[in-house]
């Protein structure tokens, strides 16, 4: 079977092609046998008896996952009948079915966004019409294009109510053009009117699929225990003990905490798996996927590897399995962010030292929830961080710039998805800054947590799957990238590179053990040669905020800090399997980085030969003009609502 085959299996997969063994059997020309996929128990093909309702359909394929609430029934591919909960006890009428095509019907559950269904279906009818597959659709494309570009903004928050009157009228026209019967656009609009307005009008997505419209929300699971708001490093969850609680979504950092310490699943973070399920089956999508540090140490735990094992070959070749085209590391990602971060920090050491007017100390940027933190609470601190991309961001931008150009994509045409631990890299890859105009340079980020259930809906067991390498250029990386997962080792792969650099010598002991640990905020001085070094280290949000306080007071001066909003940093990310010894698992999955770094041949990010060659062709050398253009940002303040 193929692997797009074996996608189609999966329950999470509402997509529209058919197996190989079902197009065998569709050779019969059974008129009964219909292929039903989309929120259902047991995807696959059925025979429909005589006089079904919608229902008892339903039924047949083991019922709605997740006992969720039926929404809505697409009947096939173009423009088929679209059927709500009106019809569920309704005898299913086949003239709702195309004519022509193989008869599928999507399931869609009230987990379902039915702006980001609308915006899938319509890409892939689009790939079927570039691949010719629907020729008397030609002469519409430009409308259906349209469209699809109305649909994304409504799922970027970008849209007006003037859009849902464009959508009309370009729908219409396509079914007087092609003397349509049904069409998805306008039965969606006429159905749910009120989802589609609230997406426009107050930035919200009901199902948590889009993820430009995403904050996190307590359900009426809670059960008003106060996990969440004891770990809340900023203090923006409130409620009586027993009671339902809030979150203060403009005070929020998206570090995820209060997610991984709910003990009833009460907090609602968003779900962007069938994202990347449905690009997976759309023809013409090139789809690849980054996976961050920290994810390899701890997602085999699903599988029953010990914590701080490095599955990485593992999960290259699951993805694989699904149907991803390519699967790159986001630590090559981190090697150019410290060849950016490094030599920033050498620039403004040589200034401090020749006693110019500098700001230090510089904060290392990749950890978005901090970001947002500084931003909103110490808008007085945004130029101490680096202006270097995180490596999330680098990657995405050198993949979709430079990389997919080459081999003749355009960046529309590239699915940038991001395997991270953690939930606030969906806020990072939602900010303006990271786009070009409506093309985010980060499509959509996969928790950890997400990835295991695709893997367990789909039936793939980390077990059972073949080792494979990384893709190249984008998947070689050294040591110091990899330990940008944990507490700690974003400054240490700086400081290799910055003090080698500055000093021109080889270091022999590259392990700066004054820089780890597991207090939430230490202090390491270090003395190499002629440099001297003072560096502050924090993890946790609350142990920053004592930090930045004695910067800000004149207390305390560092050269370099870093801060990472979690416990432990990436490997403790909001998106990571949750642990019931926490500290322990923690301890293992930093202890699974450090291995890696030390068993790397390659243990230097300036000496990454596909980083060097990546300066050498294309951005000169770091901080040139081109680097500045491609690898750097800039951090706003931004100031809570009252």
């Amino acid at each position: 079977m193929s692997e797009q085959g074996f996608i189609l299996q999966s329950s999470y997969g509402s997509v529209f092609s058919v197996v190989e063994d079902l197009e065998e059997r569709l050779e019969d020309k059974n008129d009964k046998l219909v292929t039903v996929a989309g929120r259902v128990n047991n995807p696959g093909a059925i025979e429909i008896p005589e006089n079904s309702t919608l229902r008892d359909v339903i039924g047949l394929v083991g019922g709605i996952k997740n006992k969720k609430k039926f929404k809505a029934a697409q009947f096939g591919l173009p423009f088929g009948g679209f059927l709500t909960s009106k019809s569920l006890d309704k005898v299913i009428d086949f003239s709702l079915f195309p004519e022509g095509i193989e008869r599928n019907i999507i399931i869609l559950s009230e987990e379902d966004c039915i702006v980001t269904f609308a915006q899938f279906y319509i890409e892939f009818l689009l790939g079927k019409i570039k691949n010719s597959e629907y020729k008397e659709y030609e002469q519409v494309e430009d409308e259906i294009e349209r469209i699809w570009r109305i649909l994304d903004r409504i799922t970027k928050g970008k849209a007006n109510m003037r859009d849902v009157y464009l959508l009309r009228y370009l729908s219409d026209t396509i079914r007087n053009k092609l003397h349509q019967n049904h069409n998805l656009i306008l039965e969606a609009i006429e159905e749910f009117y009120e989802e589609i307005r609230i997406h426009i009008e107050e930035h919200q997505c009901p199902a948590g699929e889009c993820m430009h419209l995403l904050k996190f929300r307590i359900t009426d699971k809670c059960i008003g225990c106060t996990a969440c708001a004891r770990v809340c490093p900023v203090k923006c969850i409130s409620g009586k003990l027993k009671e339902k609680h809030e979150i203060d979504t403009d005070r929020c950092t998206h570090c995820g905490q209060c997610v991984v310490s709910c003990p009833v699943g009460a907090i609602f973070e968003g779900d962007n798996t069938l994202s990347l399920l449905r690009d997976i089956a759309t023809p013409k999508k090139l789809v690849v996927v980054q996976i961050a540090p920290a994810v390899r140490v701890a997602i085999g735990e699903a599988f029953g590897f010990e914590p701080g094992t490095n599955v990485e070959k593992k999960l290259v070749g699951a993805l694989k399995k699904l149907g991803v085209d390519y699967v790159f590391d986001t630590t090559w990602a981190a090697d150019m962010t410290i060849m950016e971060e490094a030599a920033e920090f050498q620039e403004r050491l040589e200034k401090f030292y020749k006693g110019e007017d500098v700001r230090l100390p510089i904060l290392t940027s990749c950890c978005p929830a901090w970001v947002k933190f500084i931003e909103q609470n110490y808008p007085d601190m945004v130029d101490v961080p680096s202006t270097a991309k995180s490596p999330m961001e680098i990657f995405s931008t050198i993949a979709k710039d430079i990389w997919a150009k080459e081999l003749g994509y355009s960046r529309e045409r590239v699915a940038s998805v991001a395997i991270m631990p953690c939930l606030a890299k969906k806020y990072e890859a939602s900010r303006e800054e990271f786009s070009r105009g409506d093309n985010y340079d980060t499509d959509y980020v996969i928790s950890t947590r997400e990835l295991i259930k695709i893997f367990k809906e789909s039936g793939i067991d980390l077990n059972d799957i073949e080792d494979m390498e990384f893709d190249n250029p984008l998947g070689e990386y050294s040591g110091a990238g990899i330990i940008f997962g944990r507490t700690g080792g974003v400054i240490e792969a700086a400081t290799r590179t910055t003090i080698e650099t500055i000093t021109g010598t080889h270091l022999d002991n590259i392990e700066f053990n004054e820089l780890r640990g597991w207090d939430g905020f230490r202090v390491a001085e270090l003395t190499i040669g002629h440099i001297e070094l003072r560096i502050g280290v924090a993890h946790g949000l609350e142990e920053a905020a004592k930090m930045l306080d004695k910067i800000r007071a004149g207390e305390e001066f560092f050269h370099a800090i870093e801060i990472m909003a979690c416990k432990g940093g990436c490997i403790g990310g909001g998106g990571q399997p949750k642990a019931l010894k926490k500290q322990v698992v923690l301890e293992k999955r930093a202890e699974g980085l450090n291995n890696i770094d030390r068993n790397s041949k390659i243990r230097r990010s300036h000496e990454n030969p596909y980083v060097k060659a990546m300066y050498d062709k294309y951005l000169d050398y770091p901080l040139s003009h081109k680097a500045h253009e491609l690898l750097h940002t800039r951090y706003f303040p931004k100031f809570n609502k009252k």
